[in-house]
């Protein structure tokens, strides 16, 4: 059983979707993703990133009932932000995971923009927490086997 799914069809459609609490913007707007001023090139990609992940369940992100949050921790280079970030996936035993730093530019082309550099940026750390778990799991078969006698995703944490 995959520890993360990602449906960027789903996500997308919620982020284009008008905002339940700011009916005048966007569920990307409220969350600060412009369409010309957010992506890799320009400072906050991965802060709004982490603040998506952080934020309320994104429909299309679905994690493995043994999982919990996926945060990132952000590597700045002296005073620039956004050079990068370990990505981190929370197991519900008390165990955080981490990937090993993740450039950048591994999130999402440099010419990405706005929603289409989010999701791009969202599929990268699903893939990578996906690695992550599973190379944990090949090291702890008895997590393996109790990650595999849960029951189908349903709604949830981080999920829909």
């Amino acid at each position: 059983m995959q520890a993360v799914t990602f449906d960027p069809g789903a996500a997308e459609e919620w982020l284009r979707s008008p905002s339940s609490d700011y009916p005048d913007l966007t569920n990307a707007e409220r969350v600060g993703i412009d369409e010309t001023a957010y992506g890799p090139r320009f400072e906050g990609f991965l802060r709004g990133l982490d603040d998506v992940l952080w934020g309320e369940p994104l429909p299309g992100l679905r994690l493995r009932d043994d999982l919990g949050q996926i945060g990132l921790w952000l590597i700045p280079d002296g005073e620039v932000l956004d050079q990068g970030a370990l990505i981190t996936v929370d197991l519900t035993n008390g165990i955080r995971l981490a990937t090993v730093h993740q450039e950048v530019g591994d999130f999402a082309p440099s010419d990405a923009r706005g929603i289409p550099a989010l999701l791009c940026a969202i599929g990268h750390v699903a893939a990578e927490v996906c690695r992550v778990v599973e190379t944990y799991e090949a090291a702890n078969p008895h997590h393996r086997a109790a990650a595999t006698s849960l029951p189908p995703l349903g709604g949830g944490t981080a999920g829909e």
